[in-house]
């Protein structure tokens, strides 16, 4: 059980550099797990690591303008979705 968690966890991060091309609502889910990972203290060590740094980059990109969607304003919202965990 742990190799297929450790499996999936490792998908869901190599994942990463698809999530600004993600449709609104796969992206709050996928935030939301991210979120729930670290909250619930599901990934230590060097996976706590990674998960944290791509939330950190994902709410330094810009926020995009209100009625508008960008690829940096999609990441900043699955930061957000992320921390609201």
């Amino acid at each position: 059980e742990n190799e297929i968690f450790a499996c999936m966890v490792h998908n869901l991060f190599d994942e990463y550099r698809f999530f600004s091309k993600y449709p609104e609502k796969e992206l709050r889910i996928t935030g939301i797990l991210f979120g729930a990972l670290i909250q619930e203290q599901l990934v230590s060590s060097i996976t706590l690591g990674i998960a944290l740094r791509y939330v950190l980059e994902a709410l330094r990109k810009a926020p995009a303008p209100q009625g508008t969607t960008t690829s940096s304003g999609k990441m900043f919202k699955f930061g957000m979705f992320a921390l609201e965990q």
